[in-house]
């Protein structure tokens, strides 16, 4: 009895004071906001903090990118006109140092009527130091008889090349018959090892010099036809005969003009260029990988830029396609109506071969649908597939059907075409658009009776030669 007694006391406690008990709530409260703060607030505030940073880093990159497409149109005509000039250098020299190629030059520079070159000794390539570069060279010696009139001649050739010739020293001397007589020292440079360019040939700008024509060549539209063996001469003519279609090439991709476009997020792709081409120099090279979820899966090529107006039905639209594998996907084009609707027109319904393939279609021969503006070509994907793969883009044209009247003449299409004047165009601008360049600024001035002192007025409708 007495030890439970003595347990009971033990377990007995005094109550708390009103002071205590307040002390107690404060702690508690104290503890609450503590925990809520440290396990609640404090990590949301860091959250909040670390999604801040990354909305302004996010934000950076976007008018980064803005930035960026706000410079493409003047990327692009810098491009185009960086590109234009390392194209006029590379065209001023030499590829490679090939005799039979400067032989073929400096025969017409030298053959003049007042002088004759004796003969042409090469020395062998040497390298010269220039700048960060050893450039190629060669030393070329040019023995000629003649007079002052020949030598002078010769030396304004040589500053005229479209091929850049250096004249590194003459010598003149004069025989008893008072003609004169001497050497002539050249020196040509090539851009082997330096510049990306095309070994094989050496392309002679033939018109910037005055050359002899060969009679050999046939006009344009000449079709050759095999004659048999004895048949008589004046039946030859009948058999001759005309290219029955007029070919038009719209774009042949040598610029870099076009952008991809896709119809949905799922539609991936690139456009540039390569120089694996059927006409000229490029081609289009188009890579694409497209997840067909959506009832519309088109990979677009935009070639608004162009300008392709078809300002009556042509027989025939095509194009050169080089196909690297086979695939399901439909190949077309998108023309823009007069109402601003999209015409699509399918060429190819799957690509079934290939390397290099010539693909056309019929455009619609509604006439009063025309004129059509070719604003794209596109690439499908039928729903429910995935496809990717990378394609080739060559040479785009249309083909017309050549108009013959009674007397044998072609009457198809002329050799003019229009211009409407619009806000800041001027004769220079527009002989750039059409020609590339302003050499025919006074063919416009007289083809339209104009001045040059002339104002030209907004919606004025020119007249301009094709070429």
């Amino acid at each position: 009895m007495k030890v439970q007694k003595t347990w009971k006391k033990k377990l007995e406690t005094r109550k708390l004071t009103k002071n205590e008990k307040f002390l107690l709530s404060i702690l508690g409260i104290i503890l609450v906001v503590w925990g809520s703060y440290r396990f609640i607030i404090a990590p949301q505030a860091h959250k909040l903090s670390t999604l801040n940073a990354q909305k302004l880093e996010y934000q950076e990159k976007i008018d980064e990118i803005n930035f960026i497409l706000r410079k493409e149109e003047t990327i692009n005509k810098e491009w185009d006109i960086l590109h234009k000039e390392k194209e006029d250098i590379i065209s001023r020299y030499f590829p490679k140092l090939d005799q039979a190629q400067i032989i073929y030059l400096l025969n017409d520079l030298v053959e003049k009527d007042s002088i004759s070159a004796v003969d042409m000794n090469f020395n062998r390539p040497s390298y010269e130091d220039i700048g960060d570069f050893q450039v190629k060279n060669m030393d070329i010696s040019v023995p000629y008889k003649g007079d002052y009139t020949g030598v002078v001649d010769i030396i304004r050739a040589l500053k005229n090349s479209p091929r850049k010739i250096l004249l590194d020293s003459l010598t003149i001397d004069r025989d008893n018959e008072g003609k004169l007589n001497g050497n002539i020292s050249l020196r040509v440079y090539s851009l082997d090892g330096i510049a990306d360019t095309d070994n094989d040939i050496v392309y002679i700008d033939t018109e910037k010099l005055e050359q002899k024509i060969t009679p050999f060549l046939p006009y344009k539209d000449y079709t050759d036809s095999i004659i048999e063996t004895g048949t008589p001469s004046e039946d030859i003519v009948k058999i001759k005969e005309v290219n029955p279609y007029i070919e038009e090439t719209l774009l042949d991709f040598e610029n870099r003009n076009t952008f991809f476009l896709p119809s949905q997020d799922l539609v991936k792709g690139n456009v540039g260029q390569s120089t694996k081409s059927k006409s000229k120099k490029y081609s289009l090279r188009f890579e694409y990988n497209i997840v067909a979820v959506e009832e519309e899966n088109r990979g677009f090529i935009d070639i608004t830029r162009s300008n392709i107006n078809l300002k009556y039905p042509p027989n025939s639209i095509g194009l050169w396609l080089y196909s690297y594998d086979y695939s399901p996907a439909t190949i077309g084009l998108n023309f823009k109506g007069q109402m601003g609707e999209d015409i699509l027109i399918p060429i190819s319904e799957g690509i079934s071969w290939t390397g290099w393939k010539y693909i056309e279609t019929t455009p619609p021969e509604d006439i009063s649908l025309y004129p059509l503006k070719l604003e794209k070509i596109y690439l499908e994907i039928p729903k429910n597939r995935e496809d990717y793969g990378v394609i080739l883009i060559d040479k785009l044209q249309a083909l017309y059907e050549r108009n013959i009247d009674e007397d044998g003449k072609d009457v198809s299409i002329g050799n003019y075409t229009f211009h409407v004047v619009k806000e800041g165009d001027t004769i220079d601008k527009i002989s750039n658009l059409y020609y590339g360049n302003t050499k025919y600024k006074n063919e416009i001035l007289k083809l339209n009776e104009l001045k040059a002192s002339d104002e030209l007025p907004i919606g004025k409708v020119l007249v301009l030669k094709k070429r």
